[in-house]
This record gives structure tokens, C-alpha cells and sequence, in this order.
């Protein structure tokens, strides 16, 4: 017998933990797994708290890594009050 674990099923569009429950057939699948994908954007920035409310310090930047590189231009004394934070756009 089984874990009772379901094994991954080729024909269902799996994103993380969930599942979608629709069997599509195998042309039409990555179409609609795509189109699933493209539906939430992530968006990262600096931010920082002032009395504690979110402001943004920057422009979106598409990666971590750019908002990162952009903090730490950012003198020593500022740069440990301001947060690097996703905001997650759906599309």
C-alpha cells in the first residue's frame, strides 16, 4: 500500500503546496499553468517605519538582489533603520 501521499500527477498544475484540480489535456496545459504563473508579481523596495507606518524609500525593483545593492549604497547609519520588502502585485 501507499504513503497516502498522492504521487505528481503530470496532467495538474501544481504551484507550491496547492493544487489545482483540473485535468487538462497535455496541449493545452502549459497554457493554462502559465497563465496561473503570471497572475502575482513581486516587487521589491526599502522601506522604513515612521510612527509606525510603512513608507516606501524607493522605486520597485524586480529583484532582491537590486534592492539590496541599493541599501547598501546607503550610509552605515542609516542602513540599519531600513528594511529591504517584497510587495507581491497581482496581475
Amino acid at each position: 500500500m501507499g504513503s497516502g501521499i498522492p504521487s505528481p500527477r503530470p496532467d495538474v498544475c501544481s504551484i507550491g503546496n496547492s493544487r489545482y484540480s483540473e485535468v487538462a489535456p497535455p496541449s493545452s496545459q502549459s497554457t493554462a499553468c502559465y497563465k496561473i504563473l503570471m497572475k502575482v508579481i513581486e516587487q521589491w523596495l526599502l522601506f522604513k517605519y515612521i510612527d509606525g507606518q510603512f513608507t516606501p524609500l524607493s522605486k520597485p525593483f524586480k529583484t532582491k538582489a537590486q534592492a539590496e545593492k541599493a541599501r547598501l549604497k546607503l550610509p552605515q547609519r542609516e542602513r540599519g533603520t531600513i528594511g529591504v520588502g517584497v510587495i507581491k502585485v497581482e496581475k
